[in-house]
């Protein structure tokens, strides 16, 4: 009797983790992302999320919509669930899906592709007047600048650290 009660456990285990897996799609484009997001777009993280509330990847934030691109919310106050890990006062372009049922209201993009991070002080009064993908590739224009100086930061200190270990 122990054993099928162990063996039932399981199985029952197993199925419950197998039904609570998250599906991670691969990037195709940013067009095809744009034309498959029904809500794009552009929030503030309220507080950083706590560590320790993570589950299965996903992580729950709190968030303030600045500004909508695409799609019928609202901006406000909202909650965001994805895989990446927003930080307090950081503002983001997220291409997401907006789900509200019995279970959670929010901002569902999933795959951490879905988020561009901005840093604190993006001008959202810049889009304005913009169509949808002028918007977009200024967005994209914003964060490849962000990445190209932290990359020459980050090589700097690359460069310092290797010549210390030199001796």
């Amino acid at each position: 009797m122990n054993m099928k009660l162990r063996t039932t456990g399981i199985v029952l285990l197993v199925a419950v983790s197998t039904a609570a897996a998250v599906i991670i799609l691969p990037f195709t484009s940013w067009d095809d992302l744009t034309k498959k997001s029904p809500d794009i777009i552009i929030a503030r993280c309220v507080t950083t999320p706590n560590p320790t509330v993570v589950g299965d990847g996903m992580i729950w934030s709190d968030i303030e919509v600045l500004a909508v691109l695409k799609g019928d919310t609202k901006p406000e106050a909202a909650r965001m669930v994805s895989q990446y890990w927003p930080h307090q006062h950081e503002r983001f372009l997220m291409f997401a899906n907006y789900q509200s049922n019995q279970l959670y209201r929010a901002y569902n993009a999933t795959e951490t592709y879905r988020i561009v991070p901005l840093g604190r002080y993006f001008p959202t009064n810049e889009l304005a007047g913009k169509s949808l993908d002028e918007q977009i590739q200024l967005v994209l224009r914003r964060r490849l600048e962000d990445v190209n100086r932290e990359l020459q930061k980050n090589a700097e200190e690359k460069n310092r650290l290797e010549k210390g270990l030199k001796g």
